[in-house]
């Protein structure tokens, strides 16, 4: 281990028992705990069929300096746990060992940073290890772009993020991440591929409104770029292009009785596609770069009691969502009691299926899955 991650790592472990003090001021601590069941069934590419379930939980620690100072550091142990995994894990590295996620029983600093604030603009400034997400305000909570730790994983962003407000009701966030050679600590699906120098340093771009207009709450406009990263004809051969993509977001609000009902979406276009032999797909050319989802949503229809349900489409060349494998269309409908202030309890169901059939597959793989998990913060 080197002298830094040894540091990193016993200053988080120092800043867990709330009792350190900087500049006379106490560590406060918290986190979150999420327990669940889930289940899921395959219909696999060669036709065979398979199912699985087991139980998951994912405990997050954080501890951080007073939120109303001008300077703060932030601090944060996690781990993601299975009733069948098969062994424990815990690693102090910039990548995931999957390209979409941790594995059940991996544990580690998943937050260490410096952030200021200007206490009068508001302008915010992260140095360090942090996560990220800019998903719809829906209740199944997706997004296209950027969303480091959904559901009972773990990811990170490392590296610079600076949000800082813009004029007339617009706010800029940039994000600079520094990428392993290896990967990253969020999503990136093949053929995305780090190795060159310059695919080590990445480029997240939004502006997003600050202020309601109308109905509308929610309007956001994002970029992507990763540079020299896209395999553009297969991991196996030395060709590589930038990786550059746009999405935006749309979601209005409106009363209904004492409910109320949010609709929303986003489109996202990925610029440059991997060809379709990458992607294992037949015929030439490249792959299409698109995807969409959709979602409408019922918020308190009993007090803390909410319905949403997301139609979603990503073509293979899309590569960068948390949420969205490539090449597949989702449905999801999912249920959500905000039992307590700090306890939320979900219901979720799931169904995938390849846009595309493979070369070489007898059909499209189909998947179903639901889940049962409560979280809880303190």
């Amino acid at each position: 281990m080197s002298l830094t991650r040894a540091a990193a790592l016993a200053a988080t472990l120092l800043l867990m028992t709330g009792k350190v003090s900087l500049a006379g001021a106490e560590w406060r601590w918290g986190g979150d705990a999420r327990l669940g069941y889930l289940a899921d069934w395959s219909e696999q590419r060669n036709g065979e069929r398979d199912s699985n379930d087991n139980f998951r939980m994912r405990l997050r620690l954080r501890a951080a300096t007073p939120a109303d100072q001008a300077w703060q550091i932030n601090t944060g142990l996690a781990g993601s746990f299975a009733s069948d995994q098969d062994s424990l894990d815990f690693y102090l590295r910039r990548y995931r060992p999957g390209r979409t996620g941790v594995n059940a029983g991996d544990a580690t600093v998943d937050t260490f940073n410096l952030r200021y604030r200007h206490l009068e603009s508001g302008t915010t400034l992260r140095i360090g290890r942090f996560a990220t997400s800019f998903t719809l305000p829906i209740v199944p909570g997706k997004s296209l772009i950027r969303n480091d730790a959904s559901n009972f994983n773990i990811g990170w962003t490392d590296g610079v993020y600076l949000q800082t407000p813009l004029n007339e009701g617009w706010r800029l966030h940039l994000v600079g991440q520094l990428n392993s050679r290896r990967g990253t600590g969020n999503t990136a699906r093949a053929p995305l591929d780090f190795a060159k120098t310059r695919a080590r340093t990445s480029l997240f771009a939004a502006i997003e409104a600050s202020q309601p207009w109308g109905p509308v709450t929610t309007r956001m406009l994002s970029l992507v770029w990763i540079p020299e990263a896209l395999a553009t004809v297969g991991l196996d051969q030395p060709d590589r292009n930038d990786y550059l993509g746009v999405s935006a977001k749309l979601a209005a609000s409106w009363s209904v009785g004492d409910a109320r009902l949010v609709a929303a979406g986003e489109w996202a276009h990925a610029f440059n596609t991997p060809s379709r032999e990458a992607q294992r797909l037949p015929g030439s050319g490249s792959v299409g770069g698109n995807a969409w989802q959709a979602s409408l949503n019922l918020y308190d229809w009993q007090p803390g009691h909410s319905l949403g349900a997301v139609l979603g489409h990503a073509q293979a060349g899309w590569l960068v969502s948390n949420d969205y494998r490539e090449n597949d269309d989702l449905v999801e409908l999912r249920y959500r009691w905000q039992a307590r202030p700090d306890t939320v309890v979900e219901l979720r169901y799931r169904w995938r299926r390849e846009i595309e059939r493979l070369i070489a597959a007898d059909q499209r793989r189909k998947n179903q899955d639901a889940y049962l998990r409560v979280t809880y913060r303190f």
